[in-house]
């Protein structure tokens, strides 16, 4: 060793592994955690019939949170956890019987859990005027609607279609149209994190006179 030279010596510290072992067992243990609770909130919400429309809006979209936890010479891990959801995106056209396009009809998709007899909207009349009022497009002169959501995916989507112009059109009968969501139709691309896709469906609805 030359004068002058300075000499370094390493202590290895036991401590340091303990802390990274009881760390890492603290992280899978919160992660573990999380998805129970997370299981536990959607199963909730599901059993509620909760989705991320207007009226149960509030109730529906859990905010996502994140939690940071510092690991000593391990950088951060970030924990997250929400509701998944999936975007909505149908199109359609209305006609007669006759198959000329019908304007002026009203279309609404339902939230997942709302109760429906018949054609009829079941819950406090105020809450469901607001939401069919609310929520609803109006097809044009070529009987053509666009649709857009999000919520809490579901297996399958629920149109309302109704007559609201008295004689205007004709006398048409109500519809409440079923349209099963299949993998082939959700588009990915976009997807990540509590995002499951967009499922994009165009339909042809076609009303029966009174």
């Amino acid at each position: 060793m030359e004068k002058g030279e300075s000499t370094r010596i390493r202590f290895f510290c036991p401590s340091d592994t303990i802390f990274s072992s009881h760390a890492r067992y603290n992280n899978v243990m919160k992660v573990k955690f999380l998805k129970l609770k997370n299981w536990l909130l959607v199963s909730l919400m599901g059993a509620l019939g909760l989705s991320g429309c207007h009226c149960h809006k509030k109730a529906a979209q859990a905010e996502v949170e994140a939690d940071t936890i510092e690991v000593r010479d391990r950088g951060e891990v970030r924990l997250m956890y929400g509701v998944p959801t999936m975007n909505f995106q149908l199109r359609g056209k209305v006609t007669d019987a006759n198959g000329r396009p019908i304007s002026g009809i009203k279309v609404n998709m339902l939230e997942r859990g709302m109760e429906v007899q018949g054609t009829e909207l079941q819950g406090d009349p105020a809450r469901v005027k607001e939401f069919l009022e609310n929520t609803a497009v109006t097809t044009d002169s070529r009987g053509h609607f666009a649709l857009e959501n999000s919520g809490i995916p579901q297996e399958q989507v629920r149109l309302l279609v109704r007559d609201v112009d008295g004689t205007e059109n004709g006398s048409l009968q109500d519809r409440l149209v079923e349209i099963e969501v299949t993998p082939d139709a959700v588009d990915r691309t976009n997807a990540g994190g509590w995002n499951q896709g967009t499922f994009r469906k165009e339909v042809k609805i076609n009303m029966e006179n009174k």
